[in-house]
């Protein structure tokens, strides 16, 4: 694919302007092994990257909890300031444990600090997207978390 060319289906996201391509970038596995710390080449992570946004990508699925903050960190570095179409999705409800695990992170302070966290390690002011991860043994929480 080159520069100009755009991936399929384009959909307005219900309830905004925002305009995204079916299909984005989880940015996931940009992180080392097991999702925790650098990943084993840093210049194949930011090939990665610059390639997805050149093949047309308009979106990058990612969390502050991939690393933990080693993606959005990698993301900013490699793409900020962000092209002006680009719209960067995360993600937050978890966080990462001293042994790489993965801990539920649903309290209100927890939900504020990870948006705080996405939006300083992306480099955003405002997050267009933000998904609230919750599944596995997690159960419900007491009251809301508006």
């Amino acid at each position: 694919m080159n520069g100009q060319t755009k991936l399929s289906g384009r959909f307005t996201l219900p309830g905004t302007s925002l305009n995204l391509y079916r299909m984005g970038y989880g940015a996931m596995q940009l992180a080392g092994p097991g999702v925790w710390g650098l990943p084993p080449n840093i210049d194949e992570a930011v090939a990665v990257l610059r390639n997805a946004v050149a093949a047309g990508v308009n979106h990058i699925d990612t969390s502050d909890y991939y690393g933990p903050t080693v993606t959005n960190q990698l993301i900013k570095q490699v793409l900020h300031p962000y092209p002006e179409d680009l719209v960067i999705v995360t993600k937050v409800g978890y966080r990462r444990g001293s042994a790489k695990s993965w801990l539920p992170a649903l309290s209100r302070q927890e939900l504020i600090q990870a948006v705080e966290g996405n939006l300083r390690n992306l480099g955003l002011e405002v997050l267009d997207i933000v998904n609230l991860r919750v599944g596995g043994n997690a159960g419900p929480i007491e009251g809301s978390i508006e």
